[in-house]
């Protein structure tokens, strides 16, 4: 491939399947060269046709929680790297500007910050596709990430929540439910809604059905009730944990 007059070697990650439109050739800050590629083809989701649907509660004790009561934990990348991060951080800023020193340590840190995003988008491709093949249909809420990163900070930002719902967007059928619904504090068993529900509270009785109520698992099955009834869904079956009564 030649380039302004410079001749470049390059790897064709994947076969081109389409027909090409575009061809856009960027540099990253860190000085790699990427050819992007845009091709016109039919896409078909790859979901499954089993005809089931799943309530998703994201939260910050555990990643996700389904309504069939299965827990993911989601590796927080940045935090592994933390420390290394503030060092690299560290030799940068005492550089002198505009050195080649100081420009060798923006690269190096650089280097780490891809690295945190590549293994974070690794990991949501794998579990969205993983999700995608098990369920025809996903409920999650339509989460206000502003106001939840303005709270939680820098935790927000490492489960990276709205990356991963837009990669499972593509890979599935995805239902948003009003995110004023209060999925944590309705009991999924007889529909009590507990107000004084706190975020302490991970776990409650209902007073009026005695059902004993793990927070998270009870929020996604009220988000798997309400995704596939309020979008009218005909022939789903909603995976829920069954509720023990205490």
């Amino acid at each position: 491939m030649w380039l302004n007059g410079y001749k470049f070697k390059f790897w064709l990650s994947r076969e081109i399947d389409g027909k090409i439109k575009t061809v856009t050739v960027k540099r990253d800050n860190i000085g790699d060269y990427w050819i992007c590629i845009a091709i016109e083809k039919e896409y078909k989701k790859i979901s499954a046709t089993s005809g089931k649907i799943v309530g998703i509660d994201f939260g910050l004790k555990t990643f996700l929680t389904l309504s069939d009561g299965t827990q993911i934990q989601a590796p927080r990348y940045y935090l592994q790297t933390l420390k290394e991060l503030q060092k690299l951080q560290k030799q940068h800023s005492k550089k002198k500007k505009s050195s080649n020193n100081r420009e060798f340590a923006r690269k190096k840190l650089a280097k780490l910050h891809k690295k945190v995003a590549n293994s974070r988008r690794d990991f949501f491709h794998k579990l969205a596709n993983k999700l995608a093949k098990e369920y025809e249909y996903i409920a999650i809420e339509d989460l206000n990430l502003k106001a939840m990163q303005k709270l939680w900070g820098k935790k927000i930002i490492d489960y990276a929540f709205s990356e991963f719902v837009n990669i499972l967007s593509y890979k599935v059928n995805v239902i948003k439910i009003d995110r004023y619904y209060p999925s944590s504090k309705t009991c999924s068993n007889c529909g009590y809604v507990k107000e004084d529900l706190n975020l302490k509270e991970r776990v409650w009785i209902c007073p009026v059905c005695k059902t004993k109520h793990d927070r998270d698992i009870n929020a996604s099955i009220n988000i798997c009730k309400v995704g596939a009834s309020t979008f009218g869904i005909d022939g789903v079956r909603p995976i829920i944990k069954q509720a023990t009564i205490a």
